[in-house]
């Protein structure tokens, strides 16, 4: 990164850095604020802000502070309702923070935070979780249901041509970009022209307990239920399917797997568990379900921490979490310690061929092979390489000014003043 220079770089270097983090909205706990709890953990003197702060009290335990700062959209009534069709004011309720007395901002982006306005004597690091989807890759999918008819097709069109050329430039706006797998950072060098280094995200390894060993009473799925995740279709699957399936979850959708639903006796639906309810869960599970084509996925790592293997459509950030068997390959003779199972297409069929090739060769599927898979991905990894990152930028900027919780991290002499 070239250093940028406004003249009040060597100014009080013993001074130190003042932080923002900064995320797109508080409304549900997922994991792109797993991710965000950690920064803040790394960076405890930091001040957060967000475009809207509508996050649950139940949820709230897990966010270290609660945020210093909101958009003007903070005052949009029943805004977690309704933010999605507040697409077109987001790129403006993001240029409206006003950050310019901080000396770093870190940026946790799946959206549009990374567009801050910000001035030559600030440093703006970007973890981008994703690219928007909705504007470049998924449009169809994701607005095909909010604008039926030729109207509003036509303005959703406009609107979303003008939002792209917005958030291409915003694209430009970070100095250095973190990615959280290597297809987003493809996507964000496709996209943006900039490069990136990865940095996966951290899963909380140690909450779960290795299941004693192959087998189990179920196959289990948890994810929201909207188009991408196709839910609908693993249940599709397994209508058809010998074998107990658990889907965990719930969401717009609802309806269609509800359809689904009625008259099978062989699929339990649980709408929302706790997370000790989830490693529970996994004690008893055969494999974990996984069909979309999502940035990196939590979810079936942590499956993999439960000792549980992993059949999944093979797109995506999947390609790097879960070494497996492809369907597709004979039986090969000398594969040790797969953690999965991949086919090629997302439809109800190829999930059923992978099931039974998984069932045939379930002995080969040992619960210490995906506990040490997912160790590649632990928090403490994360918080390593996540904050070794951030140090060495602001070297590059700042020279030795310290950065409030970093462990010295950035503390090496430097003479260039």
């Amino acid at each position: 990164m070239e250093t940028k220079n406004d003249g009040n770089a060597c100014k009080d270097r013993q001074g130190l850095l003042k932080i923002a983090i900064v995320h797109e909205w508080l409304v549900t706990w997922a994991g792109s604020e797993r991710v965000l709890a950690e920064i803040m953990t790394l960076y405890p003197e930091a001040d957060l802000y967000v475009l809207f702060d509508r996050l649950p009290a139940d949820k709230r335990s897990a966010l270290p502070r609660n945020p210093v700062g909101e958009s003007f959209l903070g005052k949009w009534p029943k805004i977690d309702r309704s933010y999605r069709n507040l697409l077109p004011l987001m790129p403006a309720a993001v240029e409206s923070l006003n950050l310019k007395d901080y000396d770093l901002v870190l940026t946790s982006s799946h959206a549009v935070v990374k567009g801050l306005l910000l001035h030559s004597g600030q440093l703006h690091l970007c973890y981008c979780h994703t690219p928007p989807r909705y504007l470049w890759d998924m449009t169809e999918t994701y607005f095909s249901r909010s604008f039926s008819g030729r109207l509003k097709r036509a303005a959703a069109s406009l609107f979303l041509s003008r939002l792209r050329q917005w958030d291409y430039r915003a694209g430009q706006r970070p100095d250095a970009f973190i990615a959280n797998s290597d297809f987003v950072a493809r996507r964000i060098s496709r996209i943006y022209g900039r490069t990136s280094i990865v940095i996966h995200p951290p899963v909380d390894i140690e909450r779960f307990a290795v299941k004693p060993g192959p087998g189990g009473e179920y196959f289990v799925t948890l994810g929201r239920f909207v188009p991408y995740k196709n839910i609908d279709r693993i249940v599709q699957a397994f209508r058809s399917l010998p074998y107990e399936l658990v889907i965990v979850g719930d969401g717009p959708g609802r309806n269609r797997i509800e359809d689904l639903l009625r008259g099978q006796r062989n699929i339990r639906w649980l709408p929302y568990i706790t997370d000790q309810e989830w490693g529970d869960l996994l004690q008893k599970a055969r494999a974990f379900l996984f069909m979309a084509e999502e940035d990196f996925g939590i979810a079936p790592l942590e499956a993999q921490a439960a000792g549980v293997p992993v059949i999944a459509w093979g797109a995506g950030g999947i390609l790097e979490t879960v070494p497996g068997l492809k369907t597709e390959d004979v039986n090969r003779s000398g594969i040790s310690g797969p953690v999965g199972v991949l086919y090629a297409d997302p439809t109800p069929d190829a999930l059923s061929q992978a099931v039974h090739f998984f069932v045939e060769r379930e002995e080969m599927f040992q619960p210490e092979a995906a506990r040490k898979n997912a160790g590649r991905f632990s928090r403490a990894l994360f918080r390593t390489r996540y904050q070794s990152f951030v140090a060495d930028q602001v070297r590059q900027m700042f020279g030795d000014r310290p950065i409030p919780g970093s462990s010295g991290l950035s503390e090496r002499p430097d003479h260039a003043c």
